[in-house]
């Protein structure tokens, strides 16, 4: 699902998604290797055009993972590892080429925008193609732990539990 698709199904907690990979700039991306390990490596992620984008470049180890088996996982980073703070987000999605070159230029044109550089055409470029998303948010003060959900097939879900 598109991350504009994404915002649809789950407004609530595609905001919170769409804040911390912008707070940020990046995300934790991880791959599946050759070899069937995990590979995790922060990357850029941009938003444009209803999509969540990364532009890899062509050599990259992690893009020639995702050409291979599309399968990612996205992790927003944790700034304060005791409270878990500002909250962790994240996606279970398939990362898809880029083939069509307007959409190609507009994210360069984005990254340019924000990194002062411009990825050459010979990169990766893919968009996200949500599976599944959850928040996980923590209140030292109530000693409790938020979970925001959301699957396809159960929708969009909240709990909570005592922190331990």
């Amino acid at each position: 699902m598109r991350w504009a698709d994404f915002e649809v199904a789950a407004p609530e907690l595609a905001a919170f998604g769409r804040r911390r990979i912008e707070q940020f700039g990046f995300v934790f991306l991880g791959t599946i290797r050759k070899d069937g390990g995990p590979r995790i490596n922060p990357v850029e992620a941009h938003f444009v055009v209803g999509e969540l984008t990364h532009a890899l470049m062509n050599t990259s180890a992690k893009a020639l993972d995702l050409l291979r088996d599309p399968r990612a996982y996205l992790h927003t980073p944790v700034v304060d590892w005791e409270r878990g703070t500002p909250g962790e987000f994240k996606v279970r999605a398939r990362a898809l080429p880029v083939s069509e070159a307007a959409l190609r230029s507009t994210i360069a044109d984005a990254i340019e925008r924000r990194g002062g550089y411009r990825p050459p055409d010979e990169w990766h470029f893919f968009t996200i193609d949500v599976e599944s998303a959850a928040f996980h948010d923590y209140d030292d003060a109530e000693e409790i732990h938020h979970v925001k959900r959301w699957t396809p097939e159960r929708g969009y879900e909240t709990s909570t539990r005592t922190i331990v």
